[in-house]
C-alpha cells in the first residue's frame, strides 16, 4: 500500500510553503537515470525557435491546449526541426492534485514514459481531479499498469518525491519569468499567457523564424 499519510503531509507542507520561499536558495536536484531535460523535451536541440510551456495538470485550459493545440505545433514545427519544445511544471496552489500529477509524470518519465503519462493525465483530468490523495495515488498506479511500466518502481519514486525539487525549480523559473497563471509560454524568451489556438502560435513562431533568417 502507498504510504498515504506521508504523502499527504509532504504535499500539504509543500502547498503551504508556496513557490518559491522568499530568501530561500533553490537546490539543484540529483540527476535521475533519464536525463532531466530529455524527459520533457521534444525536437531538434538546434532548432531556431524554443518554446517553453509552464503547465498545471489540473488546469482545464492546459488540458485544452495539450489536447487540441500542441499536437498541431508538434506536427507542423517540432517534427520538422523548426521548434524545440520544453515542458516545465507550474502547479497552482488552488489545484490540490496538480503537484502530485507533476511528480507522477516525472516518475513515469524516469521509465521513458513522460509523454504517454502526460497525455493520459490530461485526457482523464475530469476523472482524477476531484479525488482525494489516497484515491489519486491508487489511480496513478493503475495508469502505470496501463502503460506497462514498473508500478513498484513508480510508486517508490512517488513516495520518495524524487522529482519534488525539480518541480520546485520549474516553479522558481516560472516565477522569475513572470508567470502568474497557466498555461504560459516562453517563445524564444518572450512570455505569453493563455491557451491560444494553433493559429496564434503559428503567427508567433513564423515571426521568430523570419527574425532568425
Amino acid at each position: 500500500m502507498t504510504n498515504v499519510s506521508a504523502l499527504l503531509g509532504g504535499w500539504a507542507a509543500w502547498q503551504q510553503a508556496g513557490y518559491p520561499l522568499e530568501g530561500e536558495q533553490v537546490p539543484t536536484p540529483a540527476a535521475p537515470a533519464v536525463a532531466i531535460e530529455e524527459m520533457t523535451t521534444l525536437g531538434n536541440p538546434d532548432a531556431p525557435v524554443t518554446i517553453e510551456e509552464f503547465t498545471d495538470f489540473q488546469c482545464p485550459y492546459c488540458r485544452l491546449y495539450a489536447l487540441q493545440t500542441l499536437p498541431l505545433i508538434k506536427e507542423t514545427y517540432v517534427e520538422t526541426g523548426l521548434v524545440r519544445y520544453i515542458v516545465k511544471d507550474f502547479p497552482l496552489s488552488t489545484h490540490p492534485n496538480a503537484t502530485i500529477a507533476a511528480e507522477a509524470a516525472r516518475c513515469a518519465g524516469a521509465q521513458g514514459a513522460y509523454w504517454p503519462m502526460r497525455d493520459l493525465l490530461f485526457d482523464r483530468q475530469a476523472q482524477w481531479s476531484p479525488l482525494g490523495t489516497e484515491q489519486f495515488v491508487d489511480t496513478l498506479v493503475g495508469y502505470t499498469e496501463e502503460l506497462t511500466l514498473d508500478s513498484a518502481a513508480f510508486q517508490q519514486c512517488l513516495e520518495a518525491r524524487e522529482f519534488g525539487e525539480l518541480v520546485r525549480l520549474d516553479m522558481w523559473d516560472g516565477e522569475q519569468a513572470g508567470v502568474q497563471g497557466t498555461p504560459s509560454f516562453r517563445i524564444n524568451g518572450q512570455l505569453i499567457s493563455g491557451a491560444y489556438p494553433f493559429e496564434t502560435f503559428q503567427e508567433l513562431i513564423e515571426a521568430e523564424l523570419q527574425a532568425t533568417r
